[in-house]
């Protein structure tokens, strides 16, 4: 069975490479025609966590806005989709293109996002049975269109918050385990998704705004002290929402995850220095959403949303 993943970005290149290398089939789907012709042309190179350079040749990569014409030749229906690409993605574009595509066929679609709200769009395409969501802490660094390096290894949780004992993800897990990953099975996916949302709503606006790796949070009381306030909006939010959080826990954790990722650049501090959209919206802006659904005053969530906004080059002139 081909396993189909959409998203050449570092995490879809590397969990490609790792699926690759426990003999998978993969079809691979990029943003643009020139990726995925490097990918057949070229091969995909793996730096592993020791350092090892491996290499990956007959790929299977196609764009994915070309995926309505290649499926029309291809007698292998899409049956597993997983989704490694940002909230940025989640444009009218892809989602038109993700239309066309012949749904009817699929089992199931994997969600790696950081942040909420993708959920709601994909209802409008796919049935909400078949959506499941992964909360991974691995981490990877694409260096090319066609070469990645995995810099972290972490944890990848599964699940499907309208049927704990999807069969699907199931077979998700044990591909992932089978690939070498911690991956587990989880009975409230949400849950998930809400710890990582406070690690992300904390270590990336920060370490956007700042131009600091994560683990520079921690060299100063002035940054955990900013880390201190942001974290506790974010935790009255999800109070006020009926969001189950022990605060105590979370903030060990966030520390937690600030150290042992201290060299790492988070993704939104690589887009602003990329000069490409953030994931402020999904993450921040979500979070915004609630607090005023409320009338709950976040200065400090206020003020991180419009500071990355106002660095997303869309908005400069």
């Amino acid at each position: 069975m081909k396993w189909d993943l959409i998203g050449g970005g570092a995490l879809g290149l590397m969990f490609t490479a790792r699926l690759l290398q426990d003999g998978q089939q993969v079809r691979l789907w990029t943003r643009t025609s020139e990726q995925a012709e490097q990918l057949r042309q070229e091969g995909l190179f793996l730096v592993d966590r020791e350092g090892v350079r491996q290499h990956f040749t007959g790929i299977h990569a196609y764009a994915f806005h070309e995926a309505e014409h290649v499926m029309k030749r291809s007698e292998e229906p899409i049956k597993r989709l997983g989704l490694f690409i940002k909230q940025t993605s989640f444009n009218d574009t892809f989602m038109t293109q993700l239309a066309a595509m012949p749904v009817d066929t699929v089992r199931s679609v994997l969600c790696f996002q950081n942040g909420i709200g993708h959920g709601e769009k994909l209802k409008q395409i796919f049935s909400e049975k078949v959506l499941a969501m992964a909360v991974t802490t691995e981490a990877a660094k694409r260096i090319s269109h066609h070469e990645v390096i995995h810099t972290g290894e972490g944890e990848t949780w599964l699940g499907n918050p309208t049927d704990p004992n999807d069969h699907e993800v199931l077979e998700w897990c044990n591909l992932f385990q089978e690939a070498g990953f911690q991956a587990f099975v989880s009975n409230n996916i949400e849950d998930n998704i809400y710890r990582k949302l406070i690690i992300n709503a904390v270590i990336n606006p920060l370490t956007a705004l700042l131009r600091l790796r994560n683990g520079e949070l921690l060299h100063s009381e002035k940054r955990l002290q900013f880390m201190r306030e942001v974290f506790e909006e974010v935790i009255a939010i999800y109070r006020l929402q009926g969001i189950p959080v022990h605060a105590d826990e979370a903030w060990d954790n966030l520390i937690r995850v600030c150290r042992a990722t201290a060299s790492n650049t988070s993704s939104m501090l690589a887009d602003v220095l990329a000069e490409r959209t953030t994931e402020i919206d999904a993450i921040t802006g979500q979070l915004l959403r609630i607090a005023d659904a409320h009338q709950y005053n976040s200065p400090a969530q206020r003020y991180l949303y419009r500071s990355i906004q106002a660095l997303d080059p869309a908005f400069l002139s």
